[in-house]
């Protein structure tokens, strides 16, 4: 008999995930579709002689990543709520995973042997977050932790979507910059001398438009490498301030409020404020540790400062509400909604509420700022590129015995 997981949807349109043993994939697809489940996808895990310790595809050498969490995360899930032991499954998905992968979930397992708990081993490997971490110990302890496996991989997965959504919408801004500036200093260093050059052939006197292109450009010759330098220079004292806390706390409360990408930057501490902290009550964790696990989750530290705040006062006795209200970081809404949840002892319930909420402010954030940053780009560079050949097409109107006005 071999081992099948599967994702299926039942009569009442419901996904499910689970597990069946069968003697084969027809078998077990004929098996479900008999107890009414329409199968979405399933896959064999049966033990095979060796692992497949080589491939020609490189990706397949790539270390564990945040989207192989996800799966193996899910097929453990499921195989425990088969009643598969926790060294069984890590058996399993050691066979099954990729090459890259391997060495990670192999260590899991001979510490587990060794006498270790499943947190203690994630907790060793800073791939597997303080987040993830502290969920699979609620877990543990409540012995629930097919279900918090679960929970845990829902979670990697919105995190990935978050981080992904906020890098889309920076990239194209950032690529769109770099890319008209590329354009600029390309058209000042190479085609605007060889216009001067043409030019000075019908030894005329130039157009006050094409004389300060030509300015602009000369001076950009003779002052490029010394621009060059400064502009390195700039960068490396930016890069070393954001790697010095001080300086971080000040450079990441600073882009909260910059225009257009604050609001993006706020959106999604919210979301993650609300989506983590709601998942860890639900899950049994009370609200000091939940504070500390949220702290080391924030990439902005001026966000993780205040949560360190926050948690400092409820040491002392005061509500959540209360060690937060100073310099708010989030929405002004979260903080009303979490007083209401607060006093009506629901406060995980709303926090779930507050995250679906914010991820779609979110999204029309994002879409915002896409749709207002492709029309400002599009209009600097076609108007970079209208006036370099405007001044060329008046000098040469100029040079055939035209007037340039």
């Amino acid at each position: 008999m071999s081992l099948f997981t599967y994702t299926a949807r039942n009569r009442s349109g419901q996904q499910v995930a689970d597990s069946i043993e069968s003697a084969s994939l027809d078998e077990a697809i004929l098996s479900l579709r008999s107890e009414g489940l329409l199968v979405l996808k399933i896959d064999e895990l049966k033990k095979n002689n060796g692992v497949r310790s080589f491939s020609l595809n490189p990706l397949d050498y790539r270390s564990l990543h945040y989207g192989d969490i996800e799966h193996n995360f899910h097929q453990i899930a499921v195989m425990l709520r088969s009643g598969i032991s926790l060294l069984e499954a890590l058996d399993l998905t050691l066979e099954h995973a990729r090459i890259g992968t391997r060495k990670i979930w192999a260590t899991l397992k001979d510490r587990i042997q060794e006498g270790s708990s499943f947190t203690e081993a994630l907790a060793e490997h800073k791939i597997f977050s303080e987040f993830t971490v502290q969920l699979i110990r609620v877990g543990e302890q409540t012995g629930h932790l097919g279900i918090v496996m679960d929970q845990a991989a829902a979670e990697v997965k919105s995190s990935r979507a978050l981080k992904k959504q906020i890098i889309s919408a920076l990239k194209y801004p950032l690529f769109t910059l770099l890319f008209a500036i590329g354009l600029v200093v390309f058209m000042l260093v190479k085609i605007v001398p060889e216009i001067k050059k043409l030019l000075l052939i019908f030894g005329k006197p130039m157009p006050p438009m094409t004389q300060a292109l030509i300015d602009i450009s000369d001076w950009f010759v003779t002052n490029g490498v010394v621009l060059m330098i400064a502009a390195v220079t700039l960068l490396v004292i930016f890069m070393v301030l954001y790697n010095w806390p001080p300086s971080r706390w000040w450079i990441d409360k600073l882009a909260l409020k910059v225009p257009l990408f604050g609001q993006v930057f706020r959106l999604s501490g919210t979301v993650l404020f609300a989506r983590a902290m709601g998942l860890l009550l639900r899950s049994g964790v009370v609200i000091v540790e939940a504070l500390e696990t949220l702290e080391k989750l924030h990439v902005n530290k001026y966000m993780a400062s205040r949560i360190a705040y926050a948690h400092g006062k409820i040491l002392l006795g005061q509500s959540l509400t209360e060690g937060m209200r100073l310099e708010w970081p989030y929405t002004p809404l979260l903080l009303q909604m979490v007083r209401v949840g607060e006093n009506a002892g629901t406060l995980d319930e709303i926090l779930q509420e507050m995250a679906q909420y914010h991820d779609e402010l979110l999204q029309q954030a994002i879409a915002r700022l896409t749709g207002m940053i492709a029309p400002a780009m599009t209009i600097f560079v076609g108007g970079v590129i209208g006036f370099v050949y405007a001044a060329f097409l008046v000098a040469m109107f100029t040079a055939a015995g035209g007037s340039p006005s």
